[in-house]
């Protein structure tokens, strides 16, 4: 019993994050300085996510590709989900609060985990498009592919 109120805990948290980023997307300057209380909250607190460090990186270097326009292979629906992964690391009061010591980020690393494994083919499709784009190949003809 105690496990099932729990995942309804966090389902219920996860959902109204889910919420507010539908409504994120349509605001992007919002958006963006989400993106960045994200990094700094992530360096900030990096021994306490160490797990799931290098998806967030990934997962806020996506937002930003699809904000800035360049990356377009995901879906509206995935988008959201990443985003609401993002809103939930960043609520202090999610359901586990943040200030708790050892445990506080627990939760934060259970969702976004959660959502990385859930998302692991578009994270992957843009984990290539972005490698492909710093490494561009060479033609027969000395430009480059991008």
């Amino acid at each position: 019993m105690a496990r099932t109120n729990k995942r309804s805990v966090w389902n219920g948290f996860f959902k109204a994050m889910v919420a507010s980023a539908r409504r994120l997307i349509e605001h992007p300057e919002q958006l963006r300085q989400i993106v960045d209380d994200a990094f700094i909250k992530m360096r900030k607190h990096s021994d306490a996510i160490r797990e799931i460090a290098a998806d967030l990186q990934i997962i806020l270097r996506l937002i930003k590709a699809w904000l800035a326009g360049g990356y377009k292979d995901i879906s509206t629906k995935s988008i959201v989900i990443l985003i609401g992964a993002i809103l939930y690391f960043l609520n202090p009061f999610d359901a586990i609060p943040d200030a708790i010591p050892v445990l506080g980020y627990v939760d934060d690393v259970a969702v976004v985990g959660c959502i990385v494994k859930t998302l692991k083919d578009e994270i992957e499709k843009f984990r290539v498009w972005e490698s492909a784009r710093a490494n561009p190949r060479p033609t027969a003809h000395g430009s480059s592919i991008s």
